[in-house]
Order: C-alpha cells, then sequence, then structure tokens
C-alpha cells in the first residue's frame, strides 16, 4: 500500500477517528489505526470496545484531489504516534508508503519516518451496519441539546448515571442526564412514530458531535445493544448502557410559589465572585430574596465572607433563602444562552428549576443544599 495525501485532510481524519482510540487496552490492536486504501479512499478504523469509529477521506473532495498515486491495501498502525507526526510534519502532502507490512515510511520531502505497524487482518471485526430505530436530525440541533444536557451527567455512583438517556415517543425525543443531584433535559421534534428509549454515554455523545464538520444532518439509529450515528464520510458507533434509567418524569415540579427572573451574566459574575471563598470542593452560595432585595452571599470559617446585591430582577412570592452548588447552578445558566434566565422555586430544601423564558424545551433542575 502507497498513497500520497493532502496532510489537513489526513491530520483531521486521524484526529476524528482518534475519539475511539483507548489509552490502555487488554487488546493491543485496538490501540492501532486500521488504515485501508480502497476504491473510494482512505478508510481509517479505530475502536475502543465501547465505541467504534469509521470515517473516510475520499480521493476527491469536489474538484480537489485529496490522494493521489494510490495502490491498494491495508495496515494497523499505533493511533497516538502517527497522529504526533502528522501534526509535526511541515509539507502540504504527506506519503506514506508500507513496506513488507512490518514498516510504514512516512514522508513529506522535508522529514522522514519508519514506524512498526502490524497485519491488518488482527484487527477485530467491527458492525457498523445500522439495525433498529433510525431517523434524521439537524447536526446542530444535536449538537445543542448535548450541550444542555450531558453536562449534568456522571458516573460516579452508577454507570447509568453516567449516559444521557434518549427517549422518543409521541413525536418528541427527549434527551435527560442526571447524577442524582441535578438533572437537565431537553425536548425537539422528530418523526411522529418513532419510539425507543437508548443510554448513551455522556462522553461518546460530546465526543461524536465534536466530529460535525461542514454537515448538516445526522442519521441515528438505535438498536437494544447499540447506537450508530451516520453524518458525511464518518460512521460512529457505540455501546449502550443496559442498565433501566431513573425515572425522571415526575422528578420535575409542576407548581411553584416563588419565581426569579435574572440577567444570566450578571448572575455568573456574582456567582463566580462570592464562590471564591469557599475552601469545599462543593463550593455553596445562597440566594436570599424579597421583593425588594436580591442579594447572593457565600461564608466560610476559614476565608471569611461576601455578600452582592443583585440588580436586574424580577422576584415573586415571600422571603426565600436558598443554598446551591454554585458550579451546578453556572453550568446550567451557561447551557441555556440564554439573555435571562427564570429560576421556579418550590421551598428552600425542594429542587428548583431553572429556564429559558422564551425556551420551554430545555429544563435544568437543582437540587439545594443545606445552610450553613
Amino acid at each position: 500500500m502507497k498513497f500520497t495525501i493532502a496532510k489537513d485532510e489526513l491530520l483531521k481524519g486521524l484526529l476524528s477517528a482518534g475519539h475511539a482510540v483507548g489509552t490502555a487496552s487488554a487488546n493491543p490492536t485496538l490501540s492501532s489505526f486500521k488504515l485501508e486504501m480502497t476504491g473510494k479512499g482512505l478508510e481509517i478504523t479505530s475502536s475502543n470496545g465501547d465505541i467504534s469509529i469509521w470515517t473516510l477521506i475520499p480521493e476527491y473532495r469536489g474538484e480537489n484531489q485529496i490522494i493521489r498515486n494510490s495502490s491498494l491495501g491495508s495496515v494497523l498502525i499505533n493511533a497516538r504516534i502517527v497522529t504526533e507526526v502528522a501534526k509535526r510534519l511541515s509539507g502540504n502532502e504527506v506519503t506514506i508508503e508500507i513496506i513488507d507490512n512490518a514498516i510504514a515510511k512516512i514522508d513529506d520531502g522535508k522529514s522522514s519516518f519508519k514506524l512498526n505497524c502490524m497485519d491488518a487482518d488482527e484487527y477485530p471485526d467491527i458492525d457498523f451496519d445500522k439495525n433498529g430505530s433510525s431517523f434524521v436530525v439537524a447536526c446542530d440541533a444535536l449538537s445543542k441539546l448535548t450541550a444542555q444536557t450531558a453536562f449534568a451527567a456522571s458516573d460516579k455512583n452508577r454507570p447509568v448515571l453516567g449516559a444521557v438517556n434518549f427517549k422518543a415517543e409521541a413525536g418528541n425525543l427527549t434527551a435527560t442526564a442526571t447524577d442524582s443531584a441535578r438533572l437537565s433535559r431537553k425536548t425537539i421534534s422528530v418523526e411522529p412514530n418513532l419510539r425507543f428509549s437508548a443510554n448513551i454515554p455522556a462522553k461518546t455523545l460530546s465526543d461524536i458531535v465534536k466530529m460535525f464538520d461542514n454537515v448538516e444532518e445526522v442519521e441515528i439509529s438505535a438498536s437494544r445493544e447499540k447506537i450508530v450515528f451516520s453524518f458525511g464520510t464518518t460512521i460512529v458507533t457505540s455501546r449502550l448502557i443496559s442498565e433501566d434509567y431513573p425515572v425522571s418524569s415526575s422528578i420535575v415540579p409542576q407548581v411553584f410559589n416563588y419565581y426569579l427572573e435574572i440577567n444570566s451574566q450578571q448572575l455568573l459574575n456574582a456567582i463566580d465572585r462570592v464562590s471564591i471563598l469557599s475552601s469545599d470542593k462543593a463550593s455553596v452560595v445562597k440566594l436570599s430574596m424579597t421583593a425588594d432585595n436580591v442579594e447572593i452571599s457565600s461564608s466560610s470559617d476559614q476565608n471569611g465572607s461576601g455578600i452582592e446585591k443583585l440588580t436586574t430582577i424580577q422576584f415573586t412570592g415571600d422571603r426565600l433563602d436558598i443554598a446551591f452548588n454554585a458550579s451546578f447552578v453556572s453550568q446550567a445558566v451557561k447551557a441555556l444562552g440564554c439573555e435571562d434566565v427564570t429560576f421556579s422555586f418550590v421551598g428552600e430544601m425542594r429542587p428548583f428549576v431553572i429556564k429559558n423564558p422564551e425556551d420551554d424545551s430545555v429544563v435544568e433542575l437543582i437540587t439545594p443544599m443545606r445552610m450553613r
């Protein structure tokens, strides 16, 4: 196998496939990329056992020739090393030649490397077939959905809490993530007859949307054991977490006694300032609200206390004091991505909801903390 390829295109393909390479694997072949030159172009395959990626660098992209002087073949090459080599090469084109299925010679006309490689037949067979329920969604919509939910997942307690649950029914796809102390939920419209539930590892979902590059739509196919994302010239397949996702439909309160509308940036700045006093890993801040005055504060026996009055606000209800994890609230407000946010409270020790007042499709729920 031998070919000359545009360096930027090669690096882009290697970086995309790199999302599925494990740092340490029981199977040494999974620390390698499978490179295969076919009549379509250069196919790059990677897998860590949980997520697998196939991406194609075509011979031509439009009228631009990307690959030339190619001969067919395949090989396994260490993923980390070949990516680092590609990053450091200064030429616009790279020639890769496989010698005796054992050495990969990589040359850009200035620098030359000879890397050990293995026979491609040693790589495990990977199933990229699309099975189960399939639908198409805009890449921008999936990216936004991921940004507004995946950050709330955590696998510290239970593997399923490290997942984002996709549930499709009645023309809606609802994505939910929770670490048991907070919950993020986003709903988008899909085909009316679509019905499935899948627990997708949050990291996998976050990695996939980073790979979107000049593509508008992604096809998603979900079966009982795996989910497949197809976009542009890339296919990603991921295992699903089989454990039942926690029932969350009844967690979000429907009736509230207090409402606070506030400027997002003013709130974020105030939280950032007062929380620096906390010596705990989970920085706790307190929101004190009346019709005439809203303040945010933090205190520490070791460092002292801080308080800031908020001005761009509208509060409805009797006096309320509520404490919360500063990071949780900041992440939720940033995920909503709007100028003003609305807080809806039931009481000081009941979960509260943060929303964009102009978008009901997203719900951010936070469990309060006990005040000192």
